[in-house]
């Protein structure tokens, strides 16, 4: 990978600790460049070859340029990438503290590595609803404190002896993080949080103001470049923030085509995409659906548009790791740096067919990239499905 395309990776995932800022960034990205933003709940005009995207929860964002050419006649070509990554996420409002110590109790986001999130220092990043200036208004504030704010201490060899041969960590009991030791009890009154107030102290309110909160306990550390000969990235959120920047690039590169172009960043992949602005959605449908609509398509010609389209989803694969070897086939391990992997399985695990396969194969010919295959071993389940953007 060009040294310029690592930076441009690395600074867009240092500036994305949460959904919520992702979908900031590829919005400033996207209106840098002339696309304009739409509201769902707005009548649109849309102008074929130009750019434009709309935002849903603030975690979500679909990006689309309307073909030259009527949609039931060439479809849409899509690319779509999930904005969410596995995470600790706050529990605002309820402290834990005893012996001098103050923690925050967390709720387990995902699936992630639970022991990886140990003795590492922990920023905080997400929305905060606040209190309104108008009688029963709302107002949604980014933070990102960009700096360590807490840990999760791990238990000293001396008292878990078994420790190496493996712990089952109680998200209840063992994970809440760790933020300030005084020595001594602390004189807030009950109920006062100490999460809540570093919060309120961040963004200049009142405890009192905050109404709500999405609140992530993220990695600190910056993205950095590693290896004899840097070839290697290290950093929170490649999966799948590597897929947005990915997606995003393309999208912003692409000319103007006779088919719909669509780019789609959605949340929720890590839970199912079962929600508002996951892929499970119909926010993707809905808004294909308007754009057809837009540009002439009856109920019939968006149904043809739909059989006429193509998706990508794009997110990580497992590359083979030199140190687990067995826990691969050898004849389907992709490896680093060896260029996109498809991933298929015969239980539909992934929405790759035989068709696909060779579509997506076509395509890399045409960029000039190889193409590997990633394919579980024959007496493994692979993990749940990767779906950020289905096949309409």
């Amino acid at each position: 990978m060009p040294a310029a395309i690592i930076k441009q990776l690395c600074d867009f995932v240092d500036a994305s600790p949460t959904a919520y800022h992702a979908v900031e960034n590829i919005a400033a990205a996207l209106e840098a460049r002339g696309a304009l933003r739409l509201d769902e709940g707005e009548a649109w005009s849309l102008e074929p070859g130009r750019a434009y995207f709309v935002v849903r929860a603030g975690t979500a964002l679909v990006a689309f340029r309307p073909g030259l050419r009527p949609p039931a006649e060439e479809g849409f070509a899509l690319a779509g990438a999930h904005t969410d990554s596995p995470a600790l996420k706050a529990r605002l409002e309820k402290g834990l503290s005893g012996k001098g110590f103050e923690r925050s109790p967390v709720e387990v986001y995902g699936g992630p590595i639970l022991s990886t999130w140990l003795d590492r220092p922990l920023s905080l990043a997400g929305r905060v609803a606040l209190r309104g200036a108008a009688k029963a208004s709302v107002e949604n504030r980014l933070v990102n404190f960009a700096r360590p704010v807490g840990i999760v201490p791990n238990l000293a060899i001396h008292l878990n002896r078994e420790v190496n041969k493996g712990f089952e960590y109680n998200a209840q009991s063992h994970l809440p993080v760790l933020l300030s030791s005084s020595g001594a009890a602390p004189a807030e009154p009950a109920g006062s949080a100490a999460l809540l107030r570093l919060v309120a102290e961040e963004l200049g309110v009142e405890p009192g103001a905050i109404l709500g909160a999405d609140l992530y306990f993220v990695e600190s550390q910056r993205c950095v470049q590693v290896g004899a000969d840097p070839a290697l990235v290290n950093g929170y959120r490649l999966d799948d923030l590597t897929g947005c920047h990915a997606v995003l690039d393309g999208f912003i590169q692409a000319p103007p085509a006779p088919h719909g172009q669509v780019a789609c960043f959605l949340d929720n992949e890590e839970v199912g995409s079962r929600s508002l602005m996951g892929a499970d959605s119909s926010f993707l449908r809905d808004l294909l659906g308007r754009v057809a609509a837009l540009q002439g398509s009856s109920s019939e010609g968006f149904y043809r548009a739909l059989s006429r389209s193509f998706s990508v989803s794009v997110d990580v694969a497992q590359a083979w790791h030199p140190s687990y070897p067995d826990k691969y086939d050898e004849a389907f391990a992709p490896i680093v740096n060896g260029g996109p992997a498809v991933k298929v399985n015969a239980n539909m695990k992934y929405a790759t067919d035989g068709e696909a396969e060779a579509r997506f194969r076509l395509l890399c010919e045409d960029a000039g990239a190889p193409c590997q295959k990633w394919m579980a071993r024959a007496d493994m389940t692979p993990a749940r499905p990767s779906a950020p953007c289905p096949r309409p």
